[in-house]
């Protein structure tokens, strides 16, 4: 009797089945860690936009509460003077400065409000090459 007849050759669908699942198992792995490693670049990407956004919204609050000094300025010189008077220069320089530390809080607002709209958290990498997994099976499949 033949020894050889108890062994699988390497070519019989069963090594073929058990090398196609081995395959299968390490390529799905290979495709969870490639989601992984897309999913925090992309959230790391969304965090640093957060933190400018939180920075621009800092800054334009600071900036809101010197306008709000400066307009209280005004408003206490208007009423104590109850018409134009050289106290009246109190108000201008801290309304002054509001209005540019608000607009520079706006400008930073806009800036990251936009990055953000512009990032895309699709795993497109992955995506992709689990189509061409699918593709690549199908057609081994159907060879087989």
């Amino acid at each position: 009797m033949n020894s050889d007849t108890t062994q699988p050759t390497p070519n019989s669908i069963p090594t073929l089945l058990r090398e196609l699942r081995d395959e299968t198992t390490t390529l799905l792995r290979q495709e969870v860690a490639l989601a992984k490693t897309e999913m925090r670049e992309s959230f790391s990407r969304v965090g640093s936009h957060a933190v400018q956004i939180a920075i621009g919204a800092f800054i334009a609050y600071a900036g809101l509460i010197v306008l709000l000094i400066g307009l209280g300025q005004l408003l206490g010189v208007a009423l104590a003077r109850a018409g134009f008077n050289p106290d009246l220069a109190q108000w201008l320089s801290p309304a002054i400065v509001g209005i540019a530390v608000a607009l520079l809080g706006w400008v930073m607002l806009s800036r990251a409000k936009s990055a953000i709209a512009h990032d895309d958290l699709v795993p497109r990498k992955t995506l992709e090459s689990l189509r061409t997994n699918k593709d690549w099976a199908q057609n081994k499949l159907q060879h087989s």
